[in-house]
């Protein structure tokens, strides 16, 4: 009898991401935190830990793509004002640790990614998902970045602080000001639709299976 050695592959999402906007020492003592947050708040949806290198990149995995953008704004809020540049690969990695597709290895395909996002001066990108898929995400990004870039620190303040409590008034009382103050922050740091980008991205990636860029 034959044996089928044919491995099942798992679909996942590879981060690249880049901090900018401080010193070295800023970065350091503000990233080691944000990632142990973001190894535990993330946990059942890891396929790599998120960790910093020397020079101030962040790399992880997710095992569920559609976590990805939520991730990344989670991310992105315990790290304000400093601003994150993020290049995300979705890739089929083989049981076993084996990983190729589109081009290259997932990670390889990440840090593409964060190198497109970095030349177009954006702040997200996601390759890995077929030309189509690509070019739609891309779009969304490009919308989606000024309204990221704009935010003050007392809008990231709030909206941090919306996002772990769940209430105006909740918030309110942490940051010492009106119910009023924390709506008009919420709302001047498009809250709303950058959530709404998010989900729109996690649903497409939800559904989306890789398909091999054409030449």
């Amino acid at each position: 009898m034959s044996i089928d050695k044919r491995r099942e592959s798992r679909l996942i999402a590879a981060i690249c991401a880049a901090v900018t906007g401080a010193g070295d020492a800023d970065v350091g003592g503000r990233l080691r935190p944000a990632l142990q947050r973001l190894n535990q708040v993330f946990a059942p949806a890891l396929s790599e830990p998120f960790a910093a290198t020397d020079t101030g990149r962040v790399h992880g995995a997710l095992a569920d793509p559609a976590q990805a953008p939520l991730c990344i704004s989670v991310l992105r809020e315990s790290l304000a004002p400093l601003q994150l540049s993020v290049g995300v690969g979705i890739g089929a990695v083989e049981h076993g640790g084996a990983s190729a597709d589109h081009g290259g290895d997932v990670h390889t395909v990440a840090g593409r990614a964060l190198q497109l996002a970095r030349r177009d001066d954006g702040l997200c990108r996601y390759l890995g998902t077929g030309d189509a898929g690509d070019v739609l995400l891309g779009a969304l990004c490009r919308l989606v970045d000024p309204l990221i870039r704009a935010r003050t620190q007392k809008q990231w303040e709030a909206i941090a602080a919306y996002r772990e409590l769940g209430h105006q008034r909740d918030v309110a009382e942490r940051l010492g000001v009106t119910r009023q103050s924390v709506g008009d922050r919420l709302a001047a740091g498009h809250r709303r639709a950058v959530e709404e980008a998010d989900v729109a991205v996690a649903t497409y990636l939800s559904y989306s299976r890789p398909q091999r860029s054409t030449p």
